[in-house]
């Protein structure tokens, strides 16, 4: 965003880049950087709002639902199935919709073979447990054997982004986009990449095509208000 961590994608940003640092500021520090992944950590309790929610969900709501869960689990291939499950369910259209988006702009392209999800989620503990050498060598084996695996490639942005390579992390991305030019979390980290070198027309164009792509996302907006508040505080009077 192929299974690249789904732990922090949607909390990936939140919000990009929880600053947006003047002109002349230095790049933001790592531990500012918020990295778009293909998931986002969950609690494991829902809360009594979310149960709320689903008491008077519907069969979509609820297919949508458990296909978020998998996706955040890293379960590609489950979420797969349970978002085309959710299209064809009765209920929210919505749930329908955000089915039909998630397929194409935050599930790998291509299948994901189970022996590959296992292999990801092992490279992925290793950068959650902070070993970035284990989970390079890990995530750069598995692009040799899985060019067109597009979490791969966000994996290994992930771990240039932690060593503060942003350069790095946007040919990540760009390798990522030749495989699926509808993955968000690439575009996103194209953005990320724009805002660590202070180029704000380039962060408001990468940011506005995964917009264009996932027109529900809150963190996106969020990141296109700051963009174009920011913007317009440097036009002159």
């Amino acid at each position: 965003m192929a299974l690249a961590s789904a732990r922090s994608v949607l909390s990936a940003t939140a919000l990009l880049w929880a600053s947006l640092v003047p002109w002349t500021a230095p790049a933001l520090a790592v531990e500012d950087i918020l990295i778009p992944r293909p998931g986002d950590r969950r609690p494991t309790n829902p809360t009594r709002e979310e149960e709320n929610l689903w008491r008077g969900e519907t069969e979509a709501d609820r297919l949508f639902r458990e296909a978020n869960k998998a996706r955040f689990d890293l379960d590609a291939e489950k979420a797969r199935s349970l978002f085309e499950q959710a299209i064809n369910a009765k209920g929210s259209m919505r749930a329908k919709v955000k089915s039909r988006l998630y397929l194409k702009c935050y599930l790998p392209k291509y299948k994901v073979t189970p022996e590959c999800e296992k292999l990801y989620k092992a490279a992925d503990k290793l950068v959650q447990e902070d070993k970035l050498g284990e989970g390079l060598a890990a995530f750069q084996a598995m692009r040799e054997k899985y060019p067109n695996l597009e979490w791969v490639e966000i994996g290994l942005a992930s771990i240039h982004l932690k060593r503060e390579d942003p350069e790095r992390a946007a040919t990540c991305a760009r390798r990522a986009l030749a495989i699926n030019p509808d993955y968000v979390d690439a575009w996103l980290l194209l953005t990320h990449e724009c805002l660590m070198h202070h180029d704000m027309e380039g962060a408001q164009m990468t940011a506005q095509r995964a917009h264009e792509l996932d027109p529900y996302s809150d963190i996106i907006n969020k990141i296109i208000n700051q963009i174009t508040n920011e913007m317009s505080k440097r036009k002159p009077d």
